[in-house]
């Protein structure tokens, strides 16, 4: 502590207070910004609309906050959630190594705010009242919820023929559990924490494939960090992904196995494919709706997720296909 020569604010958003996964992670953080020079007073937010109000009004000299909240300062970071773009956490592992390095850097700073680290939240996956919901033609009519703001997920969700329901990251799991929707997106976290397995019900259960990543990232204006300290911020977070991938593992493991619901290699590729065209279809869509959700993602940033997919998963139809992203 005593080589600690600048003391800041630090802002977490996380739905669950300083008991929650991402308070609890980014303690070791905090530890770490010691070392690094800076010590930073952690307070704690469950609304994430309140924690980037006082960020912009100056009461955060930091604030984390997840992916959708970043999209206010940075669409670089802010595509990470894109829909269906990290099917799997070694993608993730690849990207977040490459967010760490110089070369990226440009791309973190945008509008006068920068991006001081990404680590993993969970992927997110569909929650569903009823396990037959198994495949991509059986979507079609069911109510899901889409967060203020997800335009993206919006999009994704008409595109497959279902009904948005309006819901906020403060409310969502109330409006899956009180029957007002069919489905729900969420890391598997949201299961035990904000205890969605009520709106499962008996017939219900978790779709095992992730329809994106949700991660937390630190938001700083610029200037407000010495250059060193931004840099070495970047590599601290890049470490938390051992522990935090250990924590989010944990919270699947503890979900019932008979409430996963497994789908088949073919219906594997529907989801893969489907998800694809949605994202495909915002370039060249011109309804408003698709045009808003377009405008979130960063050309560069859905390119660099599109060669890591295709490294990771070479036989991937997009790693063949001329209509690429």
């Amino acid at each position: 502590a005593l080589a600690a020569t600048e003391r800041k604010q630090f802002c977490v958003f996380d739905v669950a207070g300083a008991n929650g996964f991402v308070y609890q992670l980014l303690r070791d953080y905090q530890r770490g910004a010691v070392s690094a020079g800076t010590s930073l007073v952690m307070q704690p937010y469950t609304d994430e609309d309140l924690a980037i109000r006082d960020f912009r009004e100056g009461q955060c000299d930091l604030v984390t906050l997840t992916d959708m909240g970043v999209r206010h300062f940075n669409d670089f970071t802010g595509s990470i959630s894109a829909i269906g773009a990290v099917p799997y956490y070694e993608d993730l592992r690849v990207l977040l190594h490459g967010l760490a390095s110089p070369r990226i850097a440009r791309h973190l700073s945008q509008d006068g705010y920068e991006v001081l680290g990404v680590a993993p939240m969970g992927a997110a996956y569909l929650f569903v009242n009823d396990r037959a919901i198994n495949h991509v033609e059986a979507l079609k009519g069911k109510r899901i919820t889409v967060f203020e703001g997800h335009h993206d997920a919006r999009h994704m969700v008409e595109f497959v023929g279902a009904e948005p329901v309006p819901a906020k990251i403060s409310n969502f799991a109330r409006v899956f559990n009180s029957g007002q929707a069919d489905m729900s997106y969420a890391p598997a976290a949201a299961w035990e924490v904000l205890e969605m397995f009520r709106g499962a019900g008996d017939r219900g259960g978790i779709i095992r494939y992730p329809v994106g990543q949700v991660t937390i990232q630190l938001v700083a204006r610029e200037g407000a960090f010495s250059p060193e300290f931004v840099r070495e911020s970047r590599k601290l977070m890049a470490r938390l992904y051992p522990d935090a991938i250990r924590v989010i593992r944990q919270f699947e493991d503890r979900i019932p196995s008979d409430r996963w619901v497994d789908i088949g290699p073919e219906d594997m590729r529907e989801y893969q494919e489907m998800l694809r065209q949605v994202r495909i279809d915002l370039l060249s869509n011109k309804g408003q709706e698709a045009q808003l959700a377009a405008a979130v993602y960063h050309e560069d940033m859905m390119t660099i997720l599109r060669k890591i997919r295709c490294y990771t998963n070479p036989g991937a139809m997009e790693c063949s296909d001329q209509n690429r992203e």
